[in-house]
């Protein structure tokens, strides 16, 4: 089957009171980029801004101190962003537990956040158990994985790989974002205020983006279904 061209469904709207800038920041440099580059150029009220680890270093606080110094800079560096509390603006971090969760370096993230949404709430952290692999499950999948099923694989990535015919296509998985959110709420649970095994958080993030692009994503689906037609 054609593979969907973005610019194909493209139908450029008026700016809105609305619109807003999202900046993501990603401990990957590969996979989270590509899915979240994906709903660039969608619609002009909503520009999202994926953001990788600087030089490798995908730690929480890491990410924190990146974050730190493109919104507010130091001594010798200006900022480069800049939120705007008129459009309702965001900066969102997405972690993974099975690297982080000790030393409470998540929970250290997440109360930065906190700490800087006291006048405004626009700072959010998503976490995924196991790793964001888990979001991408549920792109295609309703129901949590079988962990039998996940412990013959060396990670859960390769798992995921197995299960989603083809793999991760940052070409036409997001189009199945609105799945992805109603199958994670569907199997979301939490424990001590944090994502159970096989749960992830990352709807909250797709919850945000979704008003703005779910028109030109059911265009797309359409179209996926009548490929004649692309």
């Amino acid at each position: 089957m054609k593979y969907l061209s973005r610019n194909k469904v493209y139908e450029k709207l008026h700016v809105q009171k609305d619109a807003k800038k999202v900046y993501i920041f990603c401990e990957g440099e590969d996979t989270e980029i590509k899915y979240f580059r994906y709903f660039q150029g969608f619609s002009s009220n909503i520009d999202i801004i994926p953001i990788p680890n600087s030089d490798g270093q995908s730690d929480p606080q890491k990410l924190k101190e990146n974050a730190e110094l493109l919104f507010f800079g130091n001594a010798t560096t200006l900022p480069k962003y800049c939120l705007i509390d008129e459009y309702k603006d965001e900066v969102w971090f997405v972690i993974d537990t099975d690297r982080w969760n000790t030393g409470n370096k998540i929970q250290i993230l997440k109360d930065f956040c906190k700490s800087k949404n006291k006048q405004t709430n626009q700072w959010f952290t998503v976490q995924s158990n196991p790793c964001f692999e888990l979001w991408l499950y549920y792109h295609f999948k309703e129901v949590k994985p079988n962990e039998e099923d996940v412990n013959r694989f060396s990670s859960f990535k390769e798992f995921v790989n197995n299960q989603i015919k083809g793999g991760f296509d940052k070409r036409s998985m997001p189009v199945e974002l609105e799945s992805a959110i109603r199958n994670s709420l569907k199997n979301f649970e939490t424990e001590n205020e944090q994502p159970k095994l096989y749960s992830t958080e990352v709807h909250h993030l797709g919850q945000v983006i979704i008003p703005f692009v779910k028109h030109q994503l059911d265009i797309a689906k359409e179209m996926w279904r009548n490929p004649k037609e692309i």
